[in-house]
């Protein structure tokens, strides 16, 4: 077995979900919970956060990789010459931001919408057109399985 040796990075980014995932845990707190036959609108939430936050314990927990899984010095001095690519972070937690807003003045519908578009914008290889599918592909997909099949309390439109 291999003794634990602290990585800052992995510290790091794995106190980060950590925290993510406690955040939306204690959030979805102020709604009603329900039952697991009848989930309420705080439900689903609170087992992603719960679940985020022991995927960033794990990250912090398990040993670093072996030693031929390792990039080298070369590769990593190459990688840290790069630029690191901003879009990809302001997508994701531009989705966040919008699923969070649109969720509570807005609706399943826009929200599920706004969350996958922005979050498939974030990646360059996607065009405006396959990010709107993809955004419509997994509005239905969602509004079919949390509005209809497990009928959960949450609106479809909500204006105001």
């Amino acid at each position: 077995m291999k003794k634990f040796e602290f990585n800052p990075r992995k510290f790091a980014s794995g106190g980060l979900i950590i925290l993510l995932g406690m955040g939306t845990a204690i959030g979805s707190i102020d709604y009603s919970l329900g039952t697991l036959a009848r989930m309420g609108p705080g439900y689903y939430p609170l087992m992603l956060g719960v679940l985020l936050a022991f995927l960033g314990l794990l990250i912090v927990a398990t040993p670093d990789s072996p030693d031929e899984m390792m990039p080298s010095e070369d590769e990593v001095d190459a990688a840290a010459k790069k630029p690191s690519p901003i879009r990809p972070w302001v997508a994701t937690v531009g989705s966040m931001l919008a699923f969070m807003l649109l969720g509570k003045y807005g609706g399943l519908v826009p929200a599920t919408f706004a969350m996958i578009f922005i979050a498939a914008l974030g990646d360059k290889d996607n065009s405006l057109l396959a990010s709107v599918l993809l955004g419509l592909g997994v509005t239905a997909f969602a509004v079919g399985v949390f509005y209809y099949g497990m009928q959960m309390q949450f609106p479809l439109f909500n204006w105001g």
